[in-house]
């Protein structure tokens, strides 16, 4: 638990906030695609460019006359997942 806790702090870090998508999005997928890697390797890529889309457009048009860095809409939606996770997991 602590090693897979230090590197997905070391991809962050070195990546930015954007690669946490990386670590969020396979969860998702397995919900929705199963077990089987050719589905969730095609759902993983869909959701990631639709999840990196919508933060981007989210982002861009949620203060119209300056741009919001993408990085804190997705460390957004990245802290509410692992908070969802644990309290699903804890119950």
């Amino acid at each position: 638990f602590v090693v897979a806790a230090f590197a997905s702090a070391i991809l962050v870090a070195v990546a930015g906030v954007i690669g946490f998508v990386g670590l969020m999005i396979p969860h998702l997928a397995r919900r929705v695609a199963g077990q089987l890697h050719l589905r969730r390797v095609v759902a993983c890529a869909v959701f990631g460019a639709v999840l990196l889309l919508a933060s981007d457009l989210f982002a861009r048009t949620l203060l119209p006359p300056q741009e919001l860095p993408i990085g804190i809409v997705t460390s957004s939606i990245g802290a509410f997942f692992v908070v969802s996770m644990l309290i699903n997991n804890r119950l």
